[in-house]
């Protein structure tokens, strides 16, 4: 089988959530985890840059961020364009790994969250002027 076509595959039973066929299509394939992790590392990476520029702002405003101020710390502390539509759709995601939480004035960190900011801004300090 091709490699698009083993990758086709892995989608449509990643999708389903069909774990037993996932882990027999890695096991033939040890190739595919290297590029799912890739894959998996990037979207993490991408969620770690906007939980630590929610942390920047909520430690400046001292409390819940509106998303264009989220948008606003991305640009300027961390060089990074983002569409407000990409922003709101990871915080969703990262809201759901109970990482952020929502209220009528934006955004804030769980104490989780407030770990995974620390870490990211830790480890890339150097390379921010905050």
């Amino acid at each position: 089988m091709a490699k698009k076509k083993i990758r086709e595959e892995f989608d449509k039973l990643f999708k389903k959530g069909d774990e037993k066929a996932i882990k027999k299509l890695l096991d033939k394939n040890p190739w595919l985890l290297g590029e799912v992790s890739q894959t998996m590392d990037a979207g993490m990476i991408e969620q770690n840059q906007i939980i630590a520029a929610l942390g920047v702002m909520e430690d400046e405003l001292g409390g819940s961020v509106p998303i264009d101020e989220i948008l606003f710390s991305l640009r300027v502390d961390f060089n990074i364009r983002k569409s407000e539509e990409d922003v709101h759709e990871i915080l969703t995601s990262v809201e759901n790994l109970n990482l952020v939480k929502r209220d009528a004035n934006g955004w804030s960190l769980t104490s989780e969250g407030g770990r995974i900011c620390d870490d990211y801004l830790n480890k890339n300090l150097g390379k921010f002027d905050l």
